[in-house]
């Protein structure tokens, strides 16, 4: 018997033999592989015996949280947001079958709120405020969600009850709005077709953000709705005070040709109608303010949804004039189009991104 086993393992002594050997090799070649990926120990940081974590190296002792510019100047951006925030202000409302004046529903604060921190605004333009206490309640609870804008201008037309606010955590350098005064008026008809004076129902605000080195002049205007009315035709009024629009800006221009003029806001049309190419201009004039490209994650441009009529439209525009438009960064803007986007507002907002020098 044991002769037998001796025998055995001696004619299987090579096949061990090369077992070992292959082993072996493997193990030497992974020595070598974890030599070649190891770090050199010799240029480390030193260890860090506090137990925080180190801090990055920092160019400036002084300030090592404010970042530096690069040489020559670096560029920055300009989130603007442009939004109608459907009656944020007390109006007669119908909610849980009864009808009375109520404050724009919590949910739908909150809905618009989450909105507008997410999207990161430095310069936020809104349509349908209610009054100055309503622009700075929806500060306060912006400010609490962790977005602060301090700067604040607000201004109205002859609708006392839906107006224009913008907040802006650059400073506001220069305001020149129209219309709280009655001073925006127009002749046309009645919806008898008798002559009658009218005035712009939520006029134009004027407002210029000093962001870095450049100054950022925004007009904001919400155009009347197509909704009808028993003393005017809706759709004469919004062609007038597009040409009440058309001739501020026109007036601007003419002061300084090479401002950066935006101008925003709902304009309750589309592009092709009147009021809005009035808006604009002629194409090839030096005061054309050209309409930014915006889309959603689809592709798709509209940003009102009417339910009532179940129509899909865009009519919410961001217009630029011919210093800013070279500004605009079509690739990084949108329009959100969040899950939320219907509790907050019948609208959805545009987020403009403009390129600025420091």
């Amino acid at each position: 018997m044991l002769h037998r086993q001796v025998r055995t393992l001696s004619l299987r002594a090579p096949q061990y033999a090369g077992a070992f050997l292959f082993l072996s090799l493997i193990l030497l070649l992974s020595s070598c592989d974890e030599k070649s990926n190891a770090p050199e120990w010799g240029k480390s940081a030193p260890a860090n015996t506090t137990g925080e974590e180190a801090p990055e190296p920092s160019t400036n002792p002084t300030s090592p949280a404010t970042p530096q510019p690069s040489e020559g100047g670096a560029d920055q951006e300009l989130r603007f947001l442009s939004y109608n925030i459907k009656n944020y202000l007390t109006m007669s409302r119908y909610v849980d079958g009864e009808r009375k004046d109520r404050r724009k529903p919590a949910r739908e604060v909150d809905a618009l709120v989450e909105i507008i921190v997410a999207a990161r605004p430095d310069v936020l333009g809104i349509c349908e405020i209610g009054t100055r206490e309503d622009l700075a309640e929806l500060q306060t609870k912006l400010a609490e969600g962790g977005l602060t804008l301090e700067h604040s201008e607000h201004a109205g037309g002859a609708d006392t009850t839906r107006q224009l606010g913008l907040l802006s955590r650059y400073p506001i350098v220069a305001t020149d709005s129209q219309g709280a005064d009655g001073s925006l008026t127009y002749n046309s008809v009645d919806a008898d077709n008798r002559p009658k004076e009218f005035a712009m129902q939520r006029g134009i605000l004027d407002a210029t953000v000093a962001a870095g080195s450049q100054k950022i002049r925004f007009l904001g205007v919400h155009l009347k709705s197509k909704r009808e009315i028993p003393y005017g035709h809706q759709d004469l009024m919004r062609r007038h005070e597009a040409y009440l629009l058309r001739k501020h800006a026109d007036n601007i221009l003419e002061q300084d040709p090479e401002v950066l003029l935006c101008v925003y806001g709902d304009l309750n049309d589309t592009r092709r109608e009147s009021p809005v190419r009035s808006i604009q201009g002629p194409t090839q004039s030096t005061r054309y303010l050209e309409p930014l490209h915006h889309t959603d994650s689809r592709g798709h441009v509209w940003t009102h949804y009417w339910e009532y009529q179940q129509v899909y439209s865009r009519f919410d525009f961001v217009l630029a004039s011919r210093s800013l438009r070279p500004l605009f960064n079509q690739k990084e803007s949108y329009i959100i189009d969040s899950p939320g986007w219907s509790k907050a507002s019948d609208h959805r907002a545009l987020v403009s991104i403009f390129k600025l020098k420091r």
